[in-house]
């Protein structure tokens, strides 16, 4: 019975309205203005990034998309092991690819007929009559045969 007029007590307290408020009159005031943003200049050292305008703009039309499967490579004996370049290694367990370029192409290859690697789901990346007989992780090299003829490839 203590806590009643306590409690009536806070409550008459939260529920008053303030009277320190302006009265209202019938003009309408005009909305106050907005200062217009000022374009901020980068401060030294720091690079002001393109519009995404420039940035479309600046994309080449017509690109190869990197993700499209490779097209299987045509047998053409104009292709030499001259174009042929090995741009690097991948080590996976017990398994090595080798990345190759070749002929305006780039792409993986294994070990064994093609350069073929199992699994990928790709097509054999090397013309007929190649043999991947070798790929090195430690000496970074890859051992080719081509009709009968080995030849080293190193990064």
């Amino acid at each position: 019975m203590l806590a009643l007029p306590v409690l009536l007590a806070l409550a008459a307290c939260g529920t008053g309205s303030s009277s320190s408020t302006a009265p209202t009159t019938g003009v309408a005031l005009p909305p106050a203005r907005t200062p217009e943003p000022t374009p901020l200049t980068p401060s030294g050292g720091f690079i002001a990034m393109p519009s995404p305008q420039q940035v479309v703009e600046a994309q080449p039309h017509g690109r190869v998309d990197p993700f499209a499967p490779v097209v299987a490579a045509t047998a053409t004996e104009e292709r030499t092991s001259a174009e042929l370049q090995l741009t690097g290694l991948i080590g996976s367990g017990r398994s090595a690819q080798a990345l190759i370029s070749l002929g305006g192409q780039s792409g993986t290859v294994c070990v064994g007929r093609q350069g073929f690697c199992p699994g990928s789901g790709l097509p054999a990346f090397l013309p007929p009559g190649w043999t991947v007989t070798g790929i090195d992780l430690g000496r970074g090299e890859l051992r080719l045969n081509q009709a009968g003829q080995q030849r080293v490839l190193s990064l």
